[in-house]
Order: C-alpha cells, then structure tokens, then sequence
C-alpha cells in the first residue's frame, strides 16, 4: 500500500479484500453484526467473551482483525452462543470496537 504511513501494520485479511475490491466481511475469516432495534445483537464470527457484566459485554473477534467488540448498556445477558454466533439482549447504548494490542497478548 503505497500511501500507508511507515510502519502502520494492516491485516492480511483487510489487504487482500483491499486488493479484491470486496468487503471484508464477506471472506471466511470475517464478521458479522446485525442490531434489531436497541435491545438485540446478532454477532457470527466473534471468538470469546472477554469481559461479562449487566452493563459490558466484550467479545474477541477474530484474531485477524485486531479487535475486540464492546457492547455496552443495561441489563445486558448472553442469549446464545453456539459456534462462533453471539446473541446478546438488553439495553444497548452503545457498540464500539476496541484495538486490542499485540503488546499485551504476549
């Protein structure tokens, strides 16, 4: 990538789709997310739950991605989870994505 700052790493995955012209989600290492209304989150693709509270749920996604996911709200809980698909209910006020540092994962 020629305009990318020196030393700015990029997934492989977000290269190759780059390459492609597609979107990310659409490879078989992606995610993906659906919100119905404000008290339901569909999630396929995420990994484990990080963090488990009524007010914050984090979820890893995939490692390639470099993230976590952050559901923050009230009276949050964990519907489903089965084979990487997360159903999460409640209150939500916010989703963020969160970097997660490779420094850290050591």
């Amino acid at each position: 990538m020629k305009n990318q700052p020196h030393g700015e790493h990029i997934p492989k995955n977000e290269r190759l789709c780059r390459l492609l012209d597609i979107p990310t989600d659409s490879l078989p290492f992606g995610y993906s997310m659906e919100i119905q209304g404000r008290s339901l989150l569909k999630l396929r693709g995420g990994g484990r739950i990080t963090l488990y509270t009524p007010d914050e749920i984090r979820v890893a996604l995939p490692r390639a991605s470099g993230c976590t996911l952050s559901v923050k709200g009230a009276r949050l809980s964990c519907v489903s989870y089965n084979k990487g698909t997360l159903g999460i209910e409640g209150c939500i006020l916010s989703v963020s994505f969160e970097s997660t540092d490779r420094s850290e994962a050591k």
